[in-house]
């Protein structure tokens, strides 16, 4: 560990690459919950590995043109002496290594894909309504929740919490056309006075998904019976869920 202050000022800043990695995944990919020794190696290996890629860069550079650069056998040999003596290109050269060093992480964390595995740490929620709307190439995804309680509640999906854990805390949210049954039995009715619906799922017994080619006009229930709901999106042959679209999604009693 750094023994001064400005050691450690040092260090902080080399993992700034790894930490922007780790930050950038974690917005584009499901939430996952890893031990704090986990997280923490994922952040230094992370910087190591693109701290290193830009000091090869620069190496590239000094070999190339040694001009405009700073003098890396004078900074080992006389060490803070050569830092006094040319500490505004040293220090131009470190904030343009760090910044490329950040670029490359942002860049591999939008470009790199999650590796597949014989585990898969995505919720079902995350495959029902980000994964296989991307697989079909719909441009919608229309969601019917039977309640705990029997009541009914449908709509389009707004948006979803990412988080991987199966918890009772996450929710969702629905917008126009809305349907709303109180009871079971009882008919559906639409919910026109209202554009939002957030629904906890920890209410949730079971979810029927179907995924649409268009968005619905106000009043459409899709799929709310085969011959006058839109035609149903089949999943591709390489999908690991069933080819029929609207099919329920037991959740059980309890959804965490």
């Amino acid at each position: 560990m750094p023994s001064s202050l400005l050691g450690l000022a040092l260090f902080v800043v080399c993992l700034v690459p790894g930490f922007i990695y780790a930050a950038a995944r974690d917005v584009r990919l499901p939430e996952r919950t890893s031990s704090a020794f986990r997280e923490t190696t994922r952040v230094v290996l992370a910087s190591l590995a693109f701290d290193g890629i830009a000091l090869a860069v620069f190496a590239l550079i000094r070999t190339a043109a040694p001009g405009p650069t700073p003098d890396t056998g004078r900074l080992v040999r006389e060490g803070w002496a050569y830092v006094r003596y040319d500490y505004g290109q040293l220090t131009l050269w470190s904030c343009a290594l760090l910044v490329a060093a950040s670029a490359a992480a942002l860049a591999a964390a939008q470009l790199l894909p999650r590796g597949p595995g014989p585990l898969s740490v995505e919720s079902s929620w995350w495959l029902l309504f980000g994964r296989y709307p991307a697989l079909t190439g719909a441009k919608c995804t229309y969601v019917g929740c039977e309640l705990v309680d029997g009541s009914y509640l449908a709509g389009v999906l707004k948006h979803f919490a990412h988080q991987a854990e199966e918890t009772g805390d996450r929710e969702l949210a629905l917008v126009a056309p809305l349907q709303y049954r109180s009871h079971a039995g009882a008919p559906s009715r639409p919910l026109t006075d209202h554009q939002l619906v957030s629904v906890s799922a920890r209410q949730i017994k079971f979810l029927t998904v179907t995924y649409l080619d268009h968005i619905p006009r106000p009043g459409q229930v899709p799929g709310a019976r085969p011959e006058q709901g839109e035609p149903a999106r089949s999943m591709p042959a390489d999908s690991p869920t069933s080819t029929a679209v609207t099919s329920p999604v037991r959740r059980g009693e309890d959804p965490s």
